[in-house]
């Protein structure tokens, strides 16, 4: 593995190998498509398992429960940008960059090339810390709270289906590009992958 976590110039003996960016069209609409091919079965789970007998819909605090539920949902996208540049701060400290678009909520680091374990680290944060969280408290809440379950049941779905480019350019690092010496280029929506050329 490599000493260090990223380089400030692209090596000399590197190439490109990989690139995408979920600001096109195309990239942007077949995330969307599997965000909800994985999103829909984890909702059709929370919902059937949901005791609506529970819950009032006609209660005087429903409305503020809807309230908390968008407030959840946009922290929680915030939650997750900051999750990566966290990762991305702790290993590198440059400069962060977060933005959004139609298709996507994202963080980078452009200004450098981080080697494949740091990207890793940074890709898989989100995922793993409020899979963690989000699951267990979901499962908690179906025996506490009907309308906190659905809340957090609804959470946990588009916490899952709003990883799937996280977990697609984690699942190209441990399938086709191995080679710990790989660097990634992260502008946030747009990714490229070098390796040095013998390993081409």
């Amino acid at each position: 593995m490599p000493e260090r976590y990223f380089e400030r110039e692209l090596p000399q003996n590197y190439t490109e190998v990989y690139s995408i960016d979920a600001k096109s069209k195309k990239t942007g609409t077949i995330f969307t498509i599997f965000s909800l091919l994985i999103a829909l079965p984890i909702l059709a789970i929370v919902f059937l398992n949901a005791d609506f007998s529970a819950i009032d819909l006609r209660g005087d605090g429903i409305m503020g429960q809807y309230f908390a539920f968008l407030a959840i949902i946009i922290g929680y996208l915030i939650l997750h940008e900051l999750t990566h540049g966290a990762v991305y701060k702790i290993l590198t400290h440059e400069k962060l960059t977060f933005g959004i678009s139609w298709s996507v909520a994202f963080c980078g680091v452009p200004n450098i090339y981080t080697y494949r374990r740091t990207a890793l680290l940074s890709l898989l944060a989100p995922f793993t810390l409020f899979s963690v969280i989000l699951l267990p408290l979901t499962i908690w809440l179906h025996h506490v709270n009907q309308i906190w379950y659905l809340i957090c049941g609804v959470a946990f779905a588009l916490h899952i289906s709003g990883c799937v480019g996280d977990l697609y350019m984690a699942w190209l690092f441990l399938t086709r590009f191995r080679n710990p010496l790989t660097l990634m280029r992260d502008t946030g929506p747009a990714q490229w992958l070098y390796v040095p050329e013998e390993f081409k």
